[in-house]
């Protein structure tokens, strides 16, 4: 029995194809989203509500320096750009953050 080159050819590359798509799939668990005892868990899949900020073009990153951080509660201040700023996270996800620290802020909104 032969077989066209054309055959052949097409074969292949529907190979390749459910190869790549079976690979692609597989590397889409990162974007799953956290369990809810995590810290980004309980922010409700923050990730895809951020695209949704930006679609009014508030969504914008500010590099901050923190001042002060209330562990219990998760109140961190900061300064930024020459402003103090007092923000809120889940007070797991600030257990190791401390005064002099370094962060970049993510910040957007929706009306």
């Amino acid at each position: 029995m032969t077989f066209s080159p054309k055959i052949i050819v097409s074969t292949a590359t529907l190979g390749l194809c459910l190869a790549f798509g079976t690979a692609s799939a597989q590397d889409s668990g990162s974007m799953a989203p956290a369990p809810a005892s995590s810290s980004m868990g309980q922010m409700g899949g923050m990730h895809h509500q951020m695209m949704r900020h930006n679609k009014n073009g508030s969504m914008h990153m500010m590099p901050a320096t923190v001042s002060s951080v209330d562990t219990k509660t998760g109140i961190v201040e900061v300064s930024s750009a020459g402003m103090s700023l007092r923000v809120h996270f889940p007070p797991a996800s600030v257990a190791n953050l401390k005064a002099g620290d370094k962060i970049t802020l993510h910040m957007g909104y929706t009306q």
